[in-house]
């Protein structure tokens, strides 16, 4: 039987296994499940130990066989198990990995002329987003695991909704993080830069904002633990203020250096149906003498879902001003294909779940290519989300797609490390 002592340092050796796994050539993303076994108590005490070390160990194999070569698998204690998974394309990837093992878990292992059983709850998160670091995916999976345990759930995925009341004598709980305006006037948050590339060219055309808040009292938070809250009260107008503010006059001096640059900006649905929208991006493009037709607005399918008529409005005016309107995770919602024609839109981002299978699926690459085909149709550029790395780039640039994102380009980086590794490099040089 495993002490404390010795449970600390698997979960040690786990964490540098993640944060070396993250650092691997070709890896983006990271599931984490911590997996708890319950019933091994009855089982030592109807079967003995030994009878209890053999359903362990049956166990660890199956584990293994439900992970094959796309992650690693953990003991962490007598009856927990950690398992690593490499790039799993959403959180469904993690969750269909948990049905499966709860399902090896459940099937009989029979000692002797008797049969035991086992069952398996699990708490899953994924990196970078969520969490942001080894150490926040590990709280993360123990936070889901143990809802998962209090609710009588085989598996949990982490949600930041599972933060709240975490602070017991804080009534507030998880919500004491979202006091916006104090942090922006503390100056904790900050922008990073996801670099746009013309796949044909290689060539840099655009970058997207993204919000990071380095909070003092909770360290790196990533943007899915805060912006729901922000999103949904009327500090998102700050937000956006905020994010416009920055991204405007750091942008404003790449476009000096290279003319066809365009920055873009995410609005959440709340700000699309701000009345007060149009007065807060016209206040920042006059404030920094910023070219309307360089900024892209990004928004989601859903503001379409919620009142279509106010979003064309709201969005018309924007476009009329000269700013061009992008639509995000395309492909994710329930957007009508033959909208988009109609609708204010000069660009669609698709949506990396569309994108990185493409390579090796063609029921996948002919999607993707049909929409691309579709967007031309009617004016609309293409960008590709989620280029890991080179399969992924040639196969869009084969079926048409213009310009993509991704790891296989860069992840989202600090102002000052954007302009020297992507403005200096290619911004035109003059005499």
């Amino acid at each position: 039987m495993q002490n404390h002592e010795e449970s600390h340092f698997r979960f040690s050796l786990l964490l540098r296994e993640i944060e070396n796994l993250r650092y691997k050539e070709g890896v983006s993303t990271i599931a984490l499940a911590l997996i708890q076994l319950d019933g091994m108590e009855e089982i030592n005490e109807r079967f003995g130990y030994l009878g209890g070390d053999k359903v362990l160990k049956e166990f660890a194999v199956r584990l293994a066989g439900v992970v094959g070569h796309h992650g690693l698998t953990f003991e962490i204690s007598g009856t927990s198990f950690a398992l690593l998974l490499e790039n799993p394309l959403h959180e469904g990837d993690a969750v269909s990995g948990a049905e499966k093992i709860a399902t090896v878990a459940a099937d009989p292992v029979r000692i002797g002329t008797g049969k035991a059983s086992i069952h398996a709850r699990m708490g899953i998160s994924l990196l970078p987003d969520p969490a942001a670091t080894p150490e926040e995916l590990l709280r993360q999976c123990e936070i889901a695991l143990s809802q998962a345990r209090r609710r009588g759930e085989t598996y949990r995925v982490f949600t930041p909704s599972l933060m709240d009341g975490l602070s017991p004598g804080n009534s507030r709980g998880a919500r004491s993080w979202f006091d916006v305006d104090e942090a922006i006037q503390q100056g904790e948050f900050e922008l990073h830069y996801q670099p746009r590339i013309n796949l044909r060219s290689g060539r840099l055309t655009g970058g997207e904002a993204l919000i990071r808040w380095q909070s003092p009292r909770a360290g790196t938070i990533p943007p899915s633990y805060f912006m729901p809250e922000v999103a949904s009260t009327e500090s998102a107008r700050a937000m956006l203020g905020f994010v416009l503010n920055s991204a405007l006059g750091t942008a404003q001096e790449w476009i000096a250096r290279m003319p066809e640059f365009t920055l873009a900006v995410n609005l959440a649905p709340i700000n699309v149906f701000d009345p007060e929208l149009q007065q807060v991006v016209e206040q920042e493009l006059e404030h920094w003498e910023f070219p309307a037709d360089h900024l892209f607005l990004e928004i989601s399918e859903e503001v379409f879902e919620q009142d279509e008529e106010a979003a064309i409005v709201a969005l018309t005016k924007l476009r009329d001003r000269g700013v061009r309107i992008a639509l995000d995770d395309f492909g994710t919602g329930h957007f009508r294909l033959a909208s988009l024609k109609s609708l204010p839109i000069d660009q669609i981002k698709i949506d990396k779940s569309l994108v990185m299978p493409i390579p090796s699926n063609e029921t996948d690459r002919r999607i993707v290519g049909a929409l691309i085909q579709l967007a031309h149709a009617v004016d609309v550029e293409v960008v590709g989300e989620g280029v890991e790395d080179d399969d992924i780039m040639q196969a869009l640039l084969a079926i048409g797609c213009e310009a993509g994102e991704g790891y296989h380009f860069s992840r989202p980086a600090p102002a000052e490390v954007f302009t020297q590794e992507w403005i200096t490099r290619f911004e035109r040089k003059t005499g």
